[in-house]
């Protein structure tokens, strides 16, 4: 079909008003960033082309998203509604959530995004995750039970809604008459997995655990949580296999 004319426009009824409007409407798709209509689709008087779309749909099927974490879902699937808006405005509105839903993801934040039922001292999923990968990573079953019962009594003795344990390696041993070579074992294991890293502070040897491992307090502030734990532990310390 050919382009229809400003003339032709106006000639079909479509007022200068309309046309001025269609105008800036396609300046802001400029800015934007977003496909340009022509003047006639903006006024109703052409239907919009099928254009090859130079950012196709990611997957979405239910697979896919698995592999994602929560914030990471509702950004993607923002980013992809953006690129099917028609106005201008909605898909910036559309595009600034999915940036906003980035800085929340489990990506930039902590691998293990789960907040269970609200206030518990170790949320189930975790549980699930860590006992998981336990018993794939250990030589033996009896060592990832080990690890798993050093585990639980690190997330004991958490101090008041913190992720950091208020034992060192040395008291850990004592508590679960464990000699200090399996006690090592069962860190080095636990540390492999993701589920606690070990900063040093000084003269001491700080064990945390993830927020999702941890009492977080108010669910609301999961975010905060997350927040003050990359800080002072992922960047602010080391941990023994950074060394």
């Amino acid at each position: 079909m050919p382009k229809a004319t400003i003339h032709e426009l106006r000639r079909s009824g479509v007022s200068q008003e309309e046309i001025e409007l269609a105008k800036a409407t396609q300046a802001a798709q400029r800015r934007n960033g977003a496909p340009v209509q022509s003047i006639a689709v903006l006024v109703g008087a052409a239907t919009p082309r099928q254009h090859h779309n130079p950012n196709p749909l990611a997957d979405l099927t239910d697979r896919a998203l698995r592999r994602r974490g929560a914030y990471d879902q509702a950004a993607l699937l923002a980013d992809q509604q953006a690129l099917q808006e028609s106005s201008p405005e909605r898909a910036v509105k559309a595009r600034q959530a999915a940036t906003a839903l980035k800085e929340l993801s489990a990506s930039n934040q902590i691998e293990f995004d789960f907040f269970g039922g609200g206030n518990v001292s170790i949320a189930f999923q975790y549980q699930d995750a860590v006992t998981e990968r336990l018993f794939e990573a250990a030589k033996t079953a009896g060592q990832a039970k080990e690890a798993m019962s050093i585990l639980w009594i690190i997330c004991r003795y958490l101090s008041w809604q913190s992720y950091e344990c208020t034992k060192t390696a040395a008291d850990l041993c004592d508590l679960t008459r464990t000699d200090k070579a399996q006690m090592a074992r069962s860190l080095n294991l636990l540390e492999e997995i993701g589920a606690i890293r070990r900063v040093k502070r000084g003269r001491n040897k700080i064990i945390t655990v993830t927020p999702e491992g941890a009492f977080r307090g108010n669910i609301n502030t999961h975010g905060q949580a997350v927040e003050r734990y990359r800080l002072d532990v992922i960047e602010g310390g080391k941990s023994d296999n950074e060394k």
